[in-house]
């Protein structure tokens, strides 16, 4: 569970983002995700999914441990190269150069920090699925909540590790007073992206509708159209995902040095989560 903005400011928050992205190497942030994507997503997707804790269940005790190690090498791969990003978004931002090499060698010297903070997350993320699929309705939605807390409480762990360099822990901790000292006790999620991702979407399945009704008439032509409509799906995640990461940092810039970062305004970060109070 990532939250990140409110729906209410998702319009100025796309164009904020799209701005930093221009300034960004966006090469860099299209290599570590097309790195990334093959070798963790899959794995980490299946570590949020049922089969993680179906697979547990069913495996041998000894088996346990390296099945949790996969998982917990898996997320690392992620983490990684999503702190790699992060420590390039900081370097821009602080006027450094800011190329590939640089976010890895950034990335390379947390290397501890996100060990640290995969065996963490694998662990809650787990342990979360395996209670989960072994409760009744209730038991699901309150682990439901419990991993919506657990999300927002974590949310600036990734640039609190490598702006810092603290461990998973002390991360935790500090990511909660940010999100606490700038947004206030009675903090909610936000579904700004899953609510871009949805509308970025339409085009996509549009384009796929029309691909399928041309089938009878112009096939290679539809099949052509169906082709790019279903690769566009995984494209828009990749973008989505930076620009996801980016926004964590210029969160994480704003909560801890009380920076607007160029592109963005201190009304929409200050929206950027809502709250009981409804702000």
């Amino acid at each position: 569970i990532c939250p990140s903005a409110n729906p209410k400011t998702a319009p100025a928050l796309c164009r904020g983002l799209i701005s930093v992205l221009k300034s960004v190497k966006v090469l860099f942030a299209v290599d570590v995700l097309v790195v990334k994507s093959p070798t963790s997503n899959a794995a980490v997707g299946s570590l949020t999914g049922a089969s993680a804790a179906e697979e547990l269940h069913q495996l041998p005790s000894l088996s346990y441990i390296g099945l949790f190690l996969f998982y917990v090498t898996a997320y690392a791969i992620g983490i990684y190269f999503n702190a790699a990003l992060a420590c390039c978004v900081l370097r821009k931002f602080e006027g450094k150069s800011a190329s590939i090499m640089d976010g890895l060698r950034d990335a390379t010297a947390c290397l501890p920090q996100i060990l640290g903070w995969a065996v963490v997350a694998t662990t809650v993320g787990l342990l979360l699925k395996m209670v989960e699929r072994r409760s009744g309705f209730v038991g699901r939605l309150v682990v439901k909540v419990v991993g919506l807390a657990w999300g927002v409480a974590t949310f600036l762990v990734v640039p609190v590790l490598v702006a810092e360099k603290k461990g998973p822990l002390d991360a935790i901790r500090e990511s909660v007073e940010l999100l606490q000292k700038t947004w206030g006790e009675n903090l909610l999620a936000g579904l700004g992206f899953s609510l871009l991702y949805f509308l970025w979407a339409i085009p996509g399945l549009f384009a796929f509708l029309v691909g399928f009704g041309m089938l009878a008439s112009h096939p290679m032509l539809a099949l052509v159209i169906m082709v790019l409509a279903i690769l566009y799906f995984p494209l828009l995640g990749f973008v989505l995902s930076t620009m996801s990461t980016i926004f964590d940092v210029v969160l994480y810039r704003f909560a801890k040095l009380g920076t607007v970062t160029n592109g963005f305004n201190r009304d929409l970060l200050e929206a950027s989560f809502i709250t009981r109070s409804g702000a």
